[in-house]
C-alpha cells in the first residue's frame, strides 16, 4: 500500500494498546531488513530518517526507493523525519513526499519551541502530514560508543506538556521520562509517575525515545501508560557492526556484499525481537484488514472510515512556485518571534 500518515497508525496503536516501532534507515540494507522483519510479523512500522543521518545517505535517492517498497508492502508504512533540527531539514522532506515529520526544538526557549512548532504544524496538516515535537530534552547520542544516564533536571514537565500541546496541535509528543539516545550507563530508570500524567493531561499519542537498551518489562508498562511510538537505533546498528566484525576477523572473507547480508540480517532480527516486545505483531493479519482509504484503523476489506486521514502526498503534487509560497510562510512566522 501507499505510505500512510504516521497519525492515523498511532491513533489506532493506542486504541488497541500497542507501540509502533520507528526504526532509522541509513541504508538500503537497513531499509530491507526493516521492511523484512515488519511484512513477516505483520505490523505497521515507521521508516525514520534523521537530519544527522543525512550525510550517510541521499534523501533524493532513496525516498523514491521507500515509496516503492512501502506500495509493495502488505503493512502500512510511514515515511518519518526524526529529530529534525533545521528549518531546511523540514521543508526538504516536504517536498519530497515525508508523511510525518519531528520538528526538536528542545534545545531552543520554551515559547520560541512553542512558536516554531505550531507554524510548522499549521502548514503540515494543510497537506496532511502528521507532526511529532519533543518537550524536555532525551539525552545522549545515537549510534556512539559512549555510554550516558537520564539528566533529571530535563525531564518533560506535565503541566508545561499540557500547554505545549494545546498551543501547537502536535499529533504525538515525545517525552523525557529516563530513557537516552544510545548506551545506557547501568539500568534506565523510567519515571512512570511522571509518564502516566503527561498521557492523561495531554491525551496525544507519546513517543519514546531511546528505545535501545530498556527491559522489555518497562517497555510494556510504558506502553501501557501511554507510549505509542518507540524509537530504535542502536540496538540494530550494534546488531549489524557485531555481525560484520565476527566475519571480517576471517581472513578468507573478501565479499563485501555477504558482509552486507549480515548486517541485513542483524537489523531483521533485531526489529523482529523489538515488535513482539511492542506488541505490534499480528495486527494485520489478512490483506485488506486496514482501512483503504487511511491505511491504519481497523476496517472490513474495501471498507473506508469516517474519518480517513487527508492525502498524505499532497506537498509533493505541489508546484516548486507552491512550495516557495509555503516555506516563505513559515519562515515569516518564526522570523516574526525575533521582533
Amino acid at each position: 500500500m501507499a505510505l500512510v500518515s504516521m497519525q492515523t497508525i498511532l491513533n489506532e496503536a493506542v486504541a488497541k494498546g500497542y507501540a509502533v516501532g520507528s526504526f532509522n534507515v541509513v541504508s538500503l540494507d537497513s531499509l530491507q531488513g526493516i521492511l523484512e522483519a515488519a511484512t513477516q510479523l505483520r505490523s505497521p512500522v515507521i521508516l525514520s530518517v534523521a537530519e544527522v543521518h543525512f550525510k550517510y545517505i541521499d534523501l533524493e535517492y532513496i525516498v523514491p526507493v521507500i515509496k516503492q517498497a512501502a506500495a509493495q508492502a502488505p503493512i502500512p508504512v510511514a515515511l518519518h523525519l526524526d529529530h529534525g533540527v533545521s528549518l531546511e531539514a523540514v521543508m526538504r522532506c516536504f517536498r519530497l513526499g515525508f508523511t510525518s515529520l519531528m520538528f526538536d526544538g528542545s534545545n531552543l526557549p520554551y515559547e520560541e519551541n512553542v512558536a516554531r512548532t505550531a507554524e510548522i504544524v499549521r502548514v503540515a496538516h494543510s497537506v496532511g502530514v502528521s507532526v511529532e515535537a519533543e518537550l524536555g530534552q532525551v539525552g545522549g547520542g545515537e549510534g556512539t560508543s559512549e555510554a550516558s544516564e537520564a539528566d533529571r533536571s530535563l525531564f518533560t514537565d506535565p503541566e508545561q506538556a499540557v500547554d505545549f500541546v494545546r498551543r501547537t496541535g502536535v499529533d504525538a509528543l515525545a517525552v523525557a521520562v529516563g530513557s537516552v539516545h544510545g548506551l545506557y550507563k547501568g539500568k534506565p530508570q523510567l519515571d512512570f509517575e511522571r509518564l502516566e500524567a503527561i498521557a492523561r493531561g495531554t491525551g496525544v499519542p507519546l513517543v519514546l525515545h531511546g528505545g535501545s537498551g530498556i527491559p522489555d518489562e518497562d517497555i510494556k508498562r510504558a506502553i501501557s501508560l501511554g507510549i505509542a511510538k518507540i524509537n530504535v537505533y542502536t540496538e540494530m546498528s550494534m546488531q549489524a557492526v557485531q555481525r560484520i566484525r565476527e566475519k571480517v576477523a576471517d581472513p578468507k572473507m573478501i565479499s563485501f556484499p555477504d558482509l552486507l547480508l549480515l548486517a541485513r540480517q542483524g537489523i531483521k532480527e533485531t526489529v523482529m525481537d523489538k515488535i513482539s516486545v511492542f506488541g505490534s505483531a499480528n495486527v494485520c493479519q489478512a490483506p485488506g484488514v486496514f482501512c483503504d482509504s487511511c491505511g491504519a484503523c481497523v476496517m472490513p476489506s474495501g471498507d473506508t472510515c469516517a474519518a480517513s486521514a487527508p492525502s498524505t502526498n499532497g506537498l509533493a503534487a505541489l508546484s516548486d512556485e507552491e512550495i516557495a509560497r509555503m516555506v516563505a510562510s513559515v519562515v515569516r512566522g518564526i522570523l516574526s518571534l525575533r521582533d
